[in-house]
């Protein structure tokens, strides 16, 4: 433990530490392949726990671990007890448990020996706070983070050496029922305490899910809401994709189950994972079973506005239909949308957005425009041939039409593939026609999407439906080659692992020197996840990117120019 005379020594001696760096050898940063798993567990309320923390050394011989931070949500959780661990013990003599951050436990120790192998090497006992409320926290552990003239967090030292270990991999733990399914059962005036990934992010509205609901996916909202969350939002930090835990009462306004400004009691961004694929629902099954979609993300297709033309105004409730149903289309304020203005689409669009109640009604809550194509699309089509992805449209008629962008979806939006011109002279024709566009790159394993957005000869355009194709691995690992390469800024880069197992995938100097780590946890298997590799901070030099998965390893070069 420091003390306060202790805190005025620490600010020069890190200066002289830096000082030396020059001149003198200080701890060097070793490979590693230490895991450590934090476990998940769902005791009752006021009854105490024992979290079991375990290592996996990977035959490693260490002699101490330093600064092992845990974050946690102090309102919901106590700390209890922290004790040396049963299967890699390092003592007790030496265990230091700093808890003097209410939020956030540090724990080090100090072996007589040395230890090697896996198991427990930290037992910490907890006790959820009783209330009305069934609460539940997330219990994570810092990745390990080396600055100079700071003390190394999360990491494990070499007996016998001044070289320190990080630990590569984590699999974060919680305590209690964080699903969204269980916290919105919680009902109205009550308690939620839960996690998950955000759909939509805009002005003063959040929505996130999690995969815990009757129909696969449960979802919730918080809003409206101002302060530190809403400048979250403004600022990006919170967005599309974004890991989040959220603690608040639930509120019924308007009969949409809510967490709102008075009722939010905390939230932590945990990390930026990947936005959820819509569901795809029809308009008939929303309008007769909506209670189970409510403030999920949702694709319905075919969609047209009845009577309407114009622009969209604020406040505002329209009707879309299909063939089957018809359903409200709400329009609110600029703290939920960008429509206000918008031509109002002629003719049939795809919505992809949450679902809203407003009294006893449902309704589509759209947040950016959705527009209509102007040519009569009969079929849009894309299949996988080989090695690449071979889209087919076809038109029934076309007015004024210039031709078809081909657009691709990436994590930072929808990129343009190329340009397919009408084959029609003037862009007008009643006959039918038929188009054909080769996908001219190889795509990893998972869910790829693709649209049209069709260009008119004014230069007006509209987007057509999307379409997917799945596409499989042909190995164990998969890992893309990192674009743009060379890189000066960013670049991004895909993976996948054939099963569901630990994964890591890491950054390396040409000296072997773990310098970032863009993954690690446990994917699901065959499902292409993308990774941008910030570049800007790095070095101008020739960089390794490796996938670690299941005994195997898989490797890109990256070079960095400035």
């Amino acid at each position: 433990m420091i003390t306060m005379s202790d805190r005025f020594l620490i600010a020069p001696l890190g200066l002289i530490l830096v000082f030396l760096a020059g001149i003198a050898p200080l701890q060097s940063w070793a490979q590693s392949g230490i895991s450590v798993t934090v476990p998940e567990v769902n005791p009752a309320p006021g009854q105490v726990t024992t979290l079991s923390i375990e290592a996996d050394l990977d035959g490693k011989s260490v002699e101490e671990y330093s600064n092992m931070k845990f974050a946690f949500d102090d309102d919901v959780l106590e700390i209890e007890e922290v004790e040396d661990g049963r299967e890699l013990s390092f003592g007790s003599s030496n265990l230091t448990a700093n808890n003097s951050k209410e939020d956030t436990l540090r724990v080090s120790n100090v072996s007589s020996g040395s230890v090697s192998g896996s198991g427990e090497f930290l037992q910490v006992d907890v006790k959820l706070k009783t209330g009305s409320q069934s609460p539940g926290t997330f219990f994570r552990l810092t990745p390990s983070v080396k600055e100079i003239g700071e003390p190394f967090v999360g990491t494990f030292g070499e007996a016998g050496s001044g070289s320190v270990f990080e630990v590569e991999t984590i699999d974060q733990g919680k305590v209690g029922d964080l699903t969204v399914q269980n916290g919105r059962q919680e009902g109205f005036g009550n308690t939620a305490t839960v996690t998950g990934t955000v759909t939509r992010a805009y002005g003063s509205y959040v929505r996130f899910q999690d995969d815990t609901g009757p129909t696969g996916v449960s979802g919730l909202t918080v809003g409206p809401v101002s302060g530190d969350i809403q400048q979250d939002i403004a600022d990006g930090n919170i967005e599309k994709g974004t890991r989040l835990y959220v603690r608040g009462t639930l509120s019924d306004t308007d009969e949409l189950l809510r967490i709102d400004n008075t009722g939010l009691e905390n939230y932590v961004i945990l990390d930026q994972g990947i936005l959820p694929a819509p569901q795809e629902v029809s308009l008939s099954t929303l309008q007769s079973g909506g209670e189970d979609y409510e403030s999920e993300l949702l694709r319905v297709d075919g969609l047209s506005f009845s009577n309407t033309s114009g622009t969209f105004n604020a406040n505002t409730t329209y009707t879309v239909g299909d063939e089957t149903a018809s359903l409200n289309y709400r329009v609110e304020s600029s703290n939920q949308t960008e429509l206000m203005g918008e031509p109002i689409p002629i003719g049939t669009f795809t919505y992809e957005g949450v679902l809203g109640e407003s009294g006893t009604e449902y309704q589509l809550v759209p947040i950016r425009p959705a527009t209509a194509l102007p040519v009569d699309l009969t079929r849009l089509t894309a299949v996988q041939s080989e090695e690449v992805v071979v889209l087919t449209w076809r038109t029934a008629s076309e007015t004024n039409n210039a031709g078809f962008r081909v657009q691709y979806e990436q994590n930072a939006g929808w990129q343009e593939l190329g340009f397919v011109s009408s084959k029609v002279e003037d862009g007008t024709t009643g006959e039918a026609q038929s188009y054909r566009f080769t996908v001219d790159r190889r795509l990893g394993p998972g869910t790829h999407r693709f649209r049209l957005e069709q260009v008119d000869l004014d230069r007006t355009t509209a987007l057509s439906d999307t379409v997917q194709v799945e596409v499989g691995m042909d190995g164990a690992l998969h890992l893309s080659a990192p674009a743009p390469n060379p890189a000066s800024t960013r670049a991004t880069l895909s993976f996948a692992v054939q099963e569901r197992t630990r994964a890591e995938v890491a950054m390396y100097n040409v000296l072997g020197q773990r310098v970032r780590t863009l993954y690690e946890g446990r994917p699901p298997g065959e499902e292409g996840r993308r990774l941008t590799v910030e570049t800007e901070t790095l070095s101008s030099g020739v960089y390794v990117v490796r996938l670690r998965a299941g005994g195997r390893t898989k490797t890109r070069r990256l070079t960095v120019v400035r």
